[in-house]
C-alpha cells in the first residue's frame, strides 16, 4: 500500500479546521484546546493512501451536511452523516460529534 501523501494530510487538516469553526460555542477557548477532537489517532490512522482518502472524503461530507440549514437537513443527509463519521473514525481521525452537535448554528436559517 502507498502512503497517504503530503497534501493529503494538509487538506485534511484543513478541513478539519473548517469543521473546527462550526464547533458548538461550548467549545471555545482552553476546552477546545485541552479536548482537541478533530486529529489523527495514534496507533489507529496506519497513513495510507486510502485512508486519507477516506478521511478527506467523509470530513467533505459531513462539512457539506453541516452547512445546509436545519430545515433542509433530511433523513438521508442524517444517514450519511453517520455513515461518514464511522468511516472516519474507523481510519484513524477522530469525530466524536453527532449532528445534532451543530444543529444550534442553523437556528437563524431555521
Amino acid at each position: 500500500m502507498k502512503a497517504a501523501t503530503d497534501l493529503q494530510e494538509q487538506a485534511i487538516e484543513e478541513i478539519a479546521k473548517e469543521v473546527e469553526e462550526l464547533l458548538p460555542h461550548s467549545l471555545h477557548g482552553e476546552q477546545r484546546q485541552k479536548q482537541r477532537p478533530l486529529t489523527f489517532i495514534d496507533g489507529v490512522y496506519n497513513g495510507t493512501m486510502d485512508d486519507a482518502f477516506r478521511i478527506l472524503s467523509g470530513l467533505q461530507l459531513l462539512h457539506t451536511i453541516m452547512l445546509k440549514p436545519k430545515r433542509h437537513i433530511t433523513k438521508r443527509d442524517r444517514e450519511l452523516f453517520e455513515l461518514n463519521r464511522e468511516q472516519v473514525n474507523a481510519c484513524g481521525f477522530s469525530f466524536p460529534f453527532d449532528l445534532d452537535d451543530f444543529a444550534g448554528r442553523h437556528l437563524q436559517n431555521a
